[in-house]
């Protein structure tokens, strides 16, 4: 898969503008990372439709979980 600057820089945008929209999901995500990012914490998320289907799962993070995501939080702090 070739790295494509383009779709970097749209998906940056689109990040941008769904941070716009939804102001407490990146809040959720910053108190998260702060004090729950850890082996053992489960993550549950739960979507429901319009029509008011349910739709719900989980995880329990694990190391590598965890290495991942502290990894993507230090390169957003970068870039």
């Amino acid at each position: 898969m070739a790295f494509d600057p383009f779709r970097l820089m749209q998906l940056s945008q689109m990040l941008e503008t769904f941070r716009q929209s939804h102001p407490k999901f990146p809040l959720f995500f910053k108190a998260v990372e702060a004090d729950a990012l850890m082996e053992g914490t489960i993550i549950e998320i739960t979507a429901k439709s319009p029509e008011g289907k349910e739709y719900c799962t989980n995880l329990k993070l694990n190391a590598s979980d965890v290495e991942m995501l502290r990894t993507i939080g230090q390169m957003k702090k970068q870039g």
